[in-house]
C-alpha cells in the first residue's frame, strides 16, 4: 500500500480522500508494530506487555545515526561559512530541502531532529541579527524565539514530527514568562502552572491514541518529558527556597512525597518518561532526606545509588504488572478511558 495506490483508488471512486488517509495511517501503525516486532524479538515465553507502551520511534537503524552525524557535520559547516544574514538566510532554505528529502520522503526521524536543531540554531543566528541592525523593540531574546517557535511549528504543519512539539512548548513557556514580566525566581509557582497546562496537552494527545499506535502519542511523549521537570523544579523552588521553608527536613518530606505521587501518575498514564525527565531532582530529594536521617552511615551515597538502580531495574520490569495489580480494581471510572488499558493483552 502506497500513496500513488491509495490516490488512483481516490480518483476512480473507491474511496474518498478521507478513507485514504486513515487506511495509510493505518498501514504506516502496522507496519511500524511489525518492524518493532521483528527488531526486538520477543524471547520464548516472554511477558507480552513488554511489546507494548512507550515504543521509541528515533532510530529505525545504524543508518539513522550516520545519516544524523552527516547532517551534524553540515550545520557545523554551514555555521563556518554563514558569515552573514544572506548565507544564514540561506542555510535555513537548505536544511529545509534536506528535511523535504529525508524527513518529507524519506521518514528518518533522528536525522530529522538533528535537521530542525539546525535550523532553529540558524534561526536564532538571523533573528539576532535583525534585532540588532533595525532595532527592533522586543525586549532580550523574546524576537528570537519567537522566530523559533514559528520555524518550529512550520516544520511541525509541513512533517508531522513529533519532537518539533518540544521546542515549540519550550518556546512559548519562554515568551510567557518574558512578555508577562512575572519574575520567575520570586515567583516558581509560574513553573507548576505552565508544567500542568502542558501536561494536560500531552494527556490531550495521549487520549486520542490509547493504544499508542499513531503520531498523537508521540506528541504526547514530548510533551510529558517537558511537563514533568517544570512541575518539579517549580515545587522544589518553591519548598527550599521560600521564606516561609518549615525546614530543610521536611521539605525533603515533602518533596519525596511528591515524586511518589508523580510515580503513582507515571504508572497510571503509562508514561515512564514522567519519572525519567525529572530524576535528577528525584535523586537529590532522596540524598537530601537520606543524609538527613542517616548521616552517621557510611558509604550512604552509594547505598542511595545502589537503592535507586534496584528501584528502577525491579519497577522497570515489573510496571506493567503493578500497572494491572494497583488499578485495574478502578479501571470502570471514565477517566481510565483516557489512559492504556490496565489489562495485559
Amino acid at each position: 500500500m502506497n500513496n500513488k495506490l491509495l490516490t488512483k483508488a481516490v480518483q476512480q471512486g473507491i474511496i474518498n480522500n478521507e478513507q485514504a488517509v486513515s487506511l495509510l495511517e493505518l498501514f504506516d501503525a502496522e507496519q511500524t508494530k511489525a518492524g518493532v516486532i521483528a527488531n526486538s524479538g520477543p524471547a520464548e515465553n516472554s511477558d507480552p506487555a513488554e511489546n507494548s507502551g512507550e515504543q521509541l520511534k528515533f532510530i529505525r537503524s545504524f543508518g539513522d545515526v550516520f545519516i544524523a552525524l552527516g547532517v551534524l557535520l553540515l550545520a557545523l559547516t554551514s555555521n563556518q561559512l554563514a558569515v552573514s544574514t544572506s548565507y544564514q538566510i540561506t542555510a535555513i532554505v537548505f536544511f529545509f530541502v534536506i528535511a523535504e528529502w529525508l524527513v518529507g520522503h524519506k521518514r528518518l526521524v533522528l536525522p530529522g531532529i538533528t535537521i530542525l536543531l539546525s535550523i532553529l540554531y540558524f534561526v536564532n543566528e538571523v533573528a539576532d541579527t535583525t534585532s540588532v541592525v533595525n532595532s527592533i523593540p522586543i525586549a532580550g531574546d523574546s524576537l528570537d524565539v519567537f522566530f523559533m517557535v514559528i520555524a518550529a511549528l512550520l516544520f511541525y504543519a509541513r512533517y508531522k514530527m513529533p519532537f518539533s512539539l518540544y521546542p515549540v512548548a519550550v518556546g512559548c513557556i519562554y515568551l510567557s514568562i518574558e512578555l508577562s514580566g512575572i519574575n520567575a525566581i520570586e515567583h516558581p509557582y509560574i513553573f507548576i502552572v505552565l508544567g500542568l497546562i502542558v501536561f494536560a496537552a500531552a494527556m490531550w494527545y495521549d487520549s486520542r491514541d490509547t493504544l499508542r499506535l499513531t503520531n498523537l502519542s508521540d506528541n504526547g511523549f514530548w510533551l510529558h518529558l517537558l511537563a514533568a521537570p517544570l512541575i518539579v523544579h517549580g515545587v522544589m523552588v518553591s519548598l527550599f527556597f521560600s521564606k516561609h521553608s518549615d525546614g530543610l527536613q521536611s521539605n525533603s518530606f515533602y518533596l519525596l512525597l511528591l515524586f511518589i505521587l508523580f510515580f503513582f501518575i507515571a504508572l497510571f498514564v503509562d508514561r515512564r518518561a514522567i519519572m525519567v525527565s525529572s530524576f535528577a531532582y528525584a535523586l537529590y530529594a532522596v540524598v537530601k532526606f537520606s543524609y538527613q536521617q542517616f548521616a552517621q552511615v557510611d558509604n550512604l551515597i552509594w547505598f542511595i545509588f545502589m537503592g535507586v538502580g534496584l528501584f528502577i531495574i525491579f519497577f522497570g520490569t515489573y510496571w506493567y504488572k503493578i500497572r494491572k495489580l494497583i488499578f485495574s480494581p478502578i479501571s470502570s471510572l471514565k477517566i481510565c478511558k483516557l489512559v492504556p488499558d490496565f489489562d495485559i493483552k
